[in-house]
């Protein structure tokens, strides 16, 4: 085999190296969000716990998104976690809260955004009421998702401080229905847990907690994030691009 035949075989693999790298260059991220609505009594965090970037620019959610210019919100038919997402409204321990996902080329870590989602259920409801989170899905010595999210639910004692303070201002109209509103709320706790006078009831689930995870995943692998108020579920897989899309990726 002479050197011209050589060369011409190293310029076809190379080429052939070339495609299948542009081929996975466009990635399908989608995440299910839910809390745990066990009985849990814990006590969290009393101070906020802050966000990685705090000024994310870029969010997703179930009915609002703003994504970067060469994202895009995955159609209801393009996702493969819908399944799952609904056996999780049939669960007596978890609620699902968010499901969503998107397309996205893949950068270096430095170069990818935040994706930032806010989330806030009925507080009538069991579990961790307000939840804030960031996720990205990046290129860093493999793919890597790095996910953050911070829930908060007021407690009873935090309550009751709340309640303390606007006492102080009743002449203002909006703060005494704030006050109305926290002190009906309060009235009904404590006919619920006034059930045996020597029963001590602990306080509900209060305060600040944190899920935050790294992980280096393998493409079409689900993986499940645990933490014991809330839950996240991730997979990744390869899109297809077509030559248009790699035309203008390049």
């Amino acid at each position: 085999m002479n050197y011209s035949m050589l060369k011409l075989l190293f310029s076809f693999a190379l080429l052939l190296a070339t495609v299948a790298s542009q081929a996975q260059s466009i990635f399908d991220v989608e995440i299910v969000f839910f809390k745990r609505i066990n009985d849990l009594h814990l006590k969290g965090q009393e101070q906020p716990i802050p966000l990685t970037e705090s000024s994310a620019q870029y969010s997703i959610g179930n009915s609002e998104s703003q994504l970067p210019p060469d994202y895009q919100v995955l159609e209801r038919s393009e996702q493969k976690l819908e399944g799952v997402f609904h056996r999780l409204k049939t669960s007596s321990d978890m609620r699902p809260l968010l499901h969503v996902g998107w397309r996205q080329p893949l950068y270096d870590k430095a170069e990818t955004p935040w994706i930032s989602f806010k989330l806030q259920d009925d507080p009538e409801l069991p579990g961790l009421v307000d939840f804030n989170g960031l996720i990205r899905f990046s290129r860093n010595q493999g793919l890597l998702v790095e996910n953050q999210v911070v829930g908060y639910r007021q407690g009873k004692l935090a309550q009751q401080k709340a309640i303390e303070t606007i006492e102080l201002d009743t002449d203002n109209k909006a703060t005494q229905e704030t006050l109305n509103l926290l002190t009906d709320n309060d009235e009904r706790q404590e006919q619920n847990d006034a059930t045996d006078e020597d029963f001590q009831v602990p306080d509900e689930l209060s305060g600040f907690f944190e899920m935050s995870e790294t992980l280096k995943v393998k493409l079409d692998k689900l993986y499940y994030i645990d933490h014991p108020t809330m839950g996240l579920l991730i997979k990744v897989t390869p899109y297809q691009a077509s030559l248009e899309e790699q035309d203008a990726l390049n």
